[in-house]
């Protein structure tokens, strides 16, 4: 994956609505996370944000999470730019295809599913990420 991409990575559960995302490595963003002097310079939600086809990104995002090819779909409504560093990192949202969400194998990965009242402790560029791809999650 290249190092200007992150990936946000959720599962919302298709009966209840539960939503988690995927903390790894202690960030939200897949796979190389923020610095913290990241800011959010621009985001776009609602509508098809996302022109790019982003098939190679989520191949790479399910290989280096040891998971099948399909797991993962792009959220398409949702993109934002993140200024890290003098350095432009685009930010997707990706949902996992499972019914559940994959808690065993991932935390094999020392990843961690999370809700939004535990992500406190991330950075304020992931927090304000988190309530961006959240507001959309909740109008699917």
């Amino acid at each position: 994956m290249s190092s200007n991409y992150r990936l946000i990575l959720y599962h919302k559960h298709p009966s209840s609505g539960r939503t988690l995302f995927l903390r790894l490595h202690e960030t939200v963003c897949q796979f190389d996370g923020l610095s913290t002097a990241s800011r959010v310079v621009e985001s776009h939600v609602g509508g098809n944000q996302v022109n790019d086809n982003l098939s190679d990104l989520l191949t790479d995002a399910e290989h280096r999470l040891g998971m099948a090819n399909g797991t993962l779909t792009i959220d398409r409504e949702f993109n934002a730019v993140i200024d890290d560093a003098d350095t432009p990192i685009q930010i997707y949202l990706a949902r996992f295809t499972t019914i559940d969400p994959p808690q065993e194998h991932l935390a094999e990965h020392a990843g961690k599913f999370i809700a939004l009242t535990e992500a406190r402790r991330l950075l304020p560029t992931e927090l304000e990420l988190l309530r961006l791809a959240y507001s959309i999650i909740m109008d699917d």
